[in-house]
């Protein structure tokens, strides 16, 4: 019985052996995910053989499939796919364009162009790249993407970042390149949200980005937002994330006892007695408190820094027919800093639609809506909320409920003055919101064959309150009697207007493509500031204030264009393009209004010419060579007339009027400010393009820089002028390079790099050097310098030697001195010896050089992305090499400029007890000037960085139909790192530093800059 049981088995499992190895045949189609036939994909049985290519409409055909086998779907340029079979006998694959692989079309000034026909230096970077990383602006997601382009922090959440192209553009004003939306010129950054985003091109070179001539000068940015499908379906999509933030690092404080520790050896030094509350520390800190200020000893950093929650959310629909295409989004994006008191966060909804309503007419619209509000970091007595923070004394509590307000500083007894970082982040209020509404609308007419006309009408409008409100508080030394509140309200608004002739055609080798603008750009901006006092703080609103001031602003602008271009090659072989473009500004004089701009550009394809058809792995070999002309008009809207000041008044028939007069001089002759570049490079593709290669020159130089120029006290004026007297260069190298793995293996991965290298020389300037970064707390001299023949804002300042270690070698250089003293009269033993450079036997500031620059050796980025099976990671590093920063929060820190907290390497600094140390002594006054700028305080930042690591899951899509709902497309999890690591030398808190507000002339230069997050987050993406 048992042999017939097993004999039975067995005949069963032979029957289900022969059942799961059943074959079939397998037909579909194989299409983009725009239902576009791909012929030429590659589809095969994973394990064997057996396969098929589809044929030019897409179809493809296999015999003998196992039915429970696996298909393996790619083609170039596409995301490979793996699909069960199921027992299916027809299956049908999209497959999703890779566009970092291919990236075929790219977009460029008013249009597309293939990318083996591109002549000009242009970069893009894909949706996936655009999303990588979670920030607020997509200006930030290029940062290490695209070589040649400098993205630094600038500031907390919300505030956008510094974008240099191919080096600094100006010297006077911010080398902000055009941003570009859906073919509309726009400013500011912060009101997108990055999962609208299709793509980014970044047009880097003259014979580019002169097509928009009269803003190009610093480079353009052109974003293409996502647009509906034409797959007769809608496809419904979610994407969020959350996770938290905290700072990187902290900086190693004194505590209490190390405090009075350095505060007494300070105060000796100097001959200055003990603050009277250091007499006695046992008193209650405030009265009624169990706790004495001697065991008080409280971390200023930890009350300043938070761990901040940042949260994203955007849902969008998108689908459509041949005739009608529609894509609409909504998203919520919220980020807390992780400084209290600071954070951001933003609405946004947008519409894009396209509708063919006859065969010669489409029209279309992109529409979106923005709701903004960010919280500022605040700067109570000029100072930084980190500043604050280091200097505050840590036997004072943060709060005490006895005082208005609720906060404590250090008063008159405790020797010392600095400002609770907690009251700026926490009882004062700066608040930015803003309403906009960007929107574009076109109509596209087929003339006659080969000929369009394109209209297009956009609008730009933006209404922004800013909320200053500093309330009544007492902080134990000084603090508001009222409630001051401030409100500025600004409206902007601007109108586009642009008529496009379009014509392409083709025949035999020839392509030729024509192009020809007429458009109109017009702006308007006003402002309303009010200012008024409460003495209560239970009301914010100006109505009922006492002491209220009113102004008002407001400003209007426009540009005319007329633009034309010609692109013709000749079998994909030669290429040339040619663009000239002439703009009307009305912020220039009558007789300087107009410019022109001309570009040019070529290229030659060796790949496909006859003598190349041996070298089969070559796919694109292209040499191009571009030149051409762009402008800057980025200066007030009416810089070239003469300003007018109503800040005085006349006696008229002895009564007292407003009076008005010229506070300024006016220049007619102020003129548009021209740069011109030329660009060399070299394409490289390998395998199908699987390997990728760019090299690129450039050099631009500007002749008519606007600088400020001063006028003389004898010509009348109190302000200054502008005019066309500077002179700069830059140039550099691009290198970028990628790696595709070969299609059709269970382990797809790339790899990319790119390294950007530039150099700038300043040519010429309208008068002396000018300097930049003075400030009281920080030695009391200038930080930088831009002066000709050097880099722009230079790092300027005296070189230290050594310290002087007794009284006798002091005395015997004074001695030597020619006027008897070698530094000034006060310096000793343990203070700074600087460099005589000059030879004269003293030191003086014709003793300073330059000591560094902020501009970097070179920047890189290295990318790489893998997936296995439904596993996928992408790892993203960034990095400066061979930057400078000057650390001037480094004399906060370190300098002894006065009693306030600082770090504890000051407990080695110099006394005739501890002589072995680079730290000269604590001496409170700093009467040696020890904390002159100097190399002292100048650190190599470079800095490698782990900018975003990302892991996740994409669960196959079979799954999701057996267990979950047949209409889930997709769901993906993954987590998310950024920031992960820093790699560096510097002591600060992060090594990226910007500029403080506007002030670009101290790149570069850390007061004590908000850090850059480290975050953690966990995401989420749902297809339906």
């Amino acid at each position: 019985m048992s042999k017939l049981k097993l004999a039975l088995f067995a005949l069963i499992a032979m029957l289900g052996q022969i059942a799961f190895s059943q074959t079939t045949t397998i037909t579909g189609v194989v299409s983009d995910d725009n239902g576009t036939p791909l012929p030429g994909a590659s589809v095969v049985v994973v394990g064997t053989n057996n396969g098929s290519q589809t044929d030019f409409d897409g179809n493809y055909s296999i015999t003998n499939a196992p039915s429970d086998g696996k298909l393996v779907i790619s083609f170039v340029g596409f995301f490979t796919q793996t699909i069960s079979i199921n027992n299916q006998s027809t299956i049908n694959i999209q497959l999703k364009e890779d566009t970092a692989q291919l990236d075929e079309v790219v977009v460029v000034g008013y249009g597309t162009q293939r990318k083996e026909s591109v002549t000009g230096a242009v970069s893009s970077i894909s949706a996936d790249e655009v999303t990588a990383l979670p920030v607020v602006s997509f200006a930030e997601a290029l940062q290490g993407r695209v070589p040649g382009i400098q993205v630094t922090n600038s500031g907390g959440p919300g505030t956008d970042p510094i974008v240099q192209i191919r080096g600094v553009g100006s010297i006077t004003f911010a080398s902000t390149p055009l941003y570009v939306v859906d073919g509309y010129p726009v400013g500011g950054l912060g009101d997108f949200d990055n999962n609208d985003i299709e793509s980014i091109s970044v047009l880097k070179d003259a014979s580019a980005a002169a097509i928009y001539g009269s803003r190009a000068a610093n480079g353009v940015v052109l974003v293409s937002t996502k647009k509906g499908r034409a797959n007769g379906k809608v496809e419904f999509t979610y994407k969020g994330f959350t996770g938290f933030s905290d700072v990187p690092n902290t900086l190693d404080l004194l505590n209490r006892e190390q405090y009075l520790q350095f505060g007494r050896e300070l105060l000796s030094n100097a001959g200055q007695a003990e603050p009277a509350r250091w007499a006695n520390l046992d008193t209650p800190i405030y009265a009624g408190a169990t706790q004495t200020f001697a065991q008080t000893d409280t971390d200023y950093q930890d009350a300043l820094f938070q761990s901040a929650v940042t949260t994203s959310h955007h849902i969008d629909l998108r689908g459509g027919s041949d005739k009608s295409r529609f894509y609409g989004s909504f998203g919520y994006f919220k980020q807390e800093g992780i400084v209290v008191g600071t954070g951001f966060d933003r609405y946004n909804f947008r519409i894009n639609s396209d509708h063919e309503i006859t065969d010669w007419l489409s029209i279309g619209e992109s529409l979106t809506l923005a709701n903004g509000r960010r919280e500022n970091e605040g700067e109570p007595g000029g100072r930084t909320s980190i500043q604050n923070t280091i200097r505050g004394v840590p036997y004072i509590p943060l709060r005490d409920p006895t005082l208005a307000g609720g906060f404590r500083s250090p008063d008159g007894a405790d020797g010392t003055d600095p400002v609770n970082p907690l009251i700026s982040s926490l009882l004062n209020t700066n608040e930015d919101t803003n309403v906009r509404i960007l929107g574009t609308a076109y109509a596209d007419l087929r003339l006659v064959k080969n000929l369009k006309y394109r209209f297009t009408f956009g609008l730009d409008w933006t209404s922004a309150t800013n909320s200053d409100i500093q309330p009544i508080y007492f902080d134990g030394f000084t603090g508001n009697n009222e409630n001051k509140i401030r409100k500025t309200t600004s409206t902007f608004s601007g109108n586009y207007f642009s008529n496009q002739l379009n014509y392409e055609n083709s025949w035999g080798d020839h392509n030729l493509d024509v192009l020809a603008v007429a458009e109109r750009q017009d702006f308007q901006q006003t402002t309303l500031e009010g200012y008024g006092e409460r003495d209560s703080n239970t009301i914010n609103v100006l109505q009922g204030t006492v002491n209220q001031t009113t102004s008002s602003t407001l400003s209007e602008s426009s540009i005319f264009s007329f633009l034309g271009r010609v692109n013709y090659d000749f079998g994909g072989k030669y290429l040339f393009s040619a663009s000239i473009r002439r703009d009307g500004s009305s912020k220039f004089s009558d007789d300087n209004k107009w410019a022109t701009f001309p570009g040019i550009s070529a290229g030659w394809n060796l790949a496909q010419e006859s003598f190349m058809e041996d070298a089969d792995n070559i796919t694109e070999l292209k040499l191009r060579a571009s030149w051409g002309k762009m402008g800057f008009e980025g200066i007030g809207n009416y810089e070239s007339n003469a300003g007018i000041s109503t800040d005085t008044y006349a006696v008229i028939n002895g009564q007292v009027v407003q009076g008005a007069f010229f506070q300024s001089l006016a220049n007619s002759a102020l003129e548009w400010e021209i740069t011109e570049m030329t660009n060399i490079g070299i394409d490289l593709g390998l395998y199908q393009n699987r390997v990728q290669f760019t090299a690129e020159y450039y050099k631009r130089t500007t002749d008519n820089l606007i600088l400020i120029v001063p006028t003389a006290d004898s010509q009348g004026f109190q302000g200054n002028t502008l005019a066309n007297v500077g002179a700069m260069e830059n140039w550099g190298l691009d290198f970028s390079g990628s790696y595709y793995s070969k299609p059709g293996t269970a382990f797809q991965w790339n790899a990319s790099a790119n390294i950007g290298i530039f150099r700038n020389t300043v040519n010429g300037l309208g008068s002396g050097p000018i300097f930049g970064g003075r400030n009281a707390d920080f030695g009391d001299t200038d930080i930088t310098r831009t002066a000709v023949g050097d880099p722009i804002q230079s790092f300027y300042g005296y070189r230290v030697e050594r310290i002087f270690q007794t009284q006798a070698e002091i005395d015997q250089l004074n001695a030597a001195s020619p006027n008897g003293a070698y530094q000034v009269a006060q310096t000793a033993p343990g203070d700074i010896k600087f460099k005589d450079l000059n030879g004269d036997g003293q030191v003086t500031p014709d003793d300073r050089e330059v000591i560094g620059s902020f501009i970097p050796d070179f920047s890189y980025g290295l990318n790489f992305d893998a997936n296995y099976k439904n596993f996928f990671m992408s790892m993203y590093w960034y990095g400066n090499q061979g930057n400078d920063v000057y650390n001037a929060l480094q004399v906060t820190r370190q300098g002894g400029v006065r009693l306030f907290g600082h770090d504890v390497a000051v407990l080695d600094a110099w006394t005739p007890e501890n002589t072995n140390t680079s730290i000269p002594r604590m001496i409170s006054g700093d009467p040696n000037a020890n904390n002159r700028t100097s190399d002292r305080y100048l650190e190599d930042a470079s800095f490698l960085r782990l900018q975003n690591l990302k892991i996740g899951y994409q669960f196959p899509e079979e799954w999701l139909g057996r267990t979950l709902n047949d209409n889930i497309s997709k769901l993906t999890i993954y987590v998310s790192g950024n920031n992960l690591a820093t790699f560096t030398k510097y002591s600060g808190y992060d090594p990226e530093i910007g500029a403080r507000g506007n002030n670009l002339r101290v790149q570069g230069v850390d007061y004590g800059q908000y850090p850059r997050p480290q975050s953690f987050l966990l995401g989420l993406e749902l297809g339906f």
